[in-house]
């Protein structure tokens, strides 16, 4: 398992690089915010299938994940909307 220090910070920063919010990463990902939130604080390791499902929907963002932070894989980023978002909204219109 990561670091859960660092995989705090780099959870925050993917999300601040993204311009997320806890809600909205949370809901895109489909976990509750205070799982997300704890996640961050580093209080709490995630279960291996929500670090998996987490770390995917961020590097889908465009999110690489290295030994010391964050990054965008490309600049400019392209616009994305988590799975879960999606999701949720195609429910709405159908």
């Amino acid at each position: 398992m990561r670091d859960p220090s660092l995989l705090a910070a780099q959870v925050r920063a993917a999300r601040g690089l993204l311009g997320w919010t806890q809600t909205y990463l949370a809901e895109g990902v489909g976990i509750s915010r205070p799982t997300l939130m704890y996640l961050e604080s580093g209080r709490r390791e995630p279960q291996q299938a929500t670090l998996l499902v987490l770390m995917n929907e961020l590097a889908a963002a465009g999110i690489v994940f290295t030994e010391y932070g964050v990054q965008f894989r490309k600049w400019p980023a392209r616009p994305y909307v988590p799975t879960g978002i999606k999701n949720k909204r195609r429910k709405n219109c159908g």
